[in-house]
């Protein structure tokens, strides 16, 4: 029978979408692409934009982009997310889209600089997109309850914890924002994180 292959890094955006798929229950391959072979030729076939993650669903199709690749899970497994109609919901999708261009971007110029500036800027970059990321915690901050979606962590909450990995100083983060530090504390031994990672670490 036909599964779900995740085309990814372990540490990238891939993060999100193994959790999604086992928190709904769904056995999945996971294909490695190194940083390298994302940018050849043969990769771009199947994303030009050179990046992963990449979902290839059961019937063979293709969705690149994390956005994409979460609103494809949600509506194939409803469970992940508040009903349609749901105010949660609409919720849901202010938040997902306040992480995805907003404070994925600032983390995105954190660690890769050298995409927005020469060299002797990286360091006014990286200020300013740590001020700029200061911002979107500090939303996040306010919409814990204690996950983003209430009581039961649901699919922002795990596109929240992958964000949180990739902080450069999440001590830091985390140390004026008592529902960020206690949401980051919960989920990484959420049995679905938990394991996500135990996945790769062998």
């Amino acid at each position: 029978m036909a599964k779900y292959q995740i085309m990814g890094r372990p540490i990238a955006g891939s993060f999100f979408a193994e959790c999604l798929l086992r928190d709904a229950g769904q056995d999945y391959e996971f294909i490695w692409v190194s940083n390298t072979h994302s940018k050849t030729e043969e990769f771009a076939r199947i994303n030009p934009l050179a990046r992963v993650p990449v979902l290839v669903c059961p019937d063979g199709h293709q969705i690149i982009e994390t956005l994409a690749i979460l609103n494809h899970l949600i509506e194939t497994f409803p469970q992940l997310a508040p009903k349609v109609g749901d105010a949660a919901r609409d919720k849901m999708w202010e938040q997902l889209s306040v992480m995805a261009t907003s404070l994925y971007q600032a983390l995105h110029r954190c660690h890769h600089t050298y995409y927005y500036a020469p060299e002797e800027m990286f360091d006014a970059v990286r200020e300013m997109a740590h001020k700029d990321a200061e911002r979107w915690w500090d939303y996040l901050e306010g919409q814990l309850s204690p996950y983003l979606g209430g009581e039961t962590p649901m699919a922002a909450d795990f596109y929240l914890i992958m964000l949180t990995r990739w902080a450069p100083d999440l001590a830091a983060v985390v140390a004026s924002r008592p529902r960020l530090r206690a949401f980051a504390a919960a989920m990484e031994v959420h049995p679905t994180v938990a394991a996500v990672k135990a996945a790769h670490a062998k």
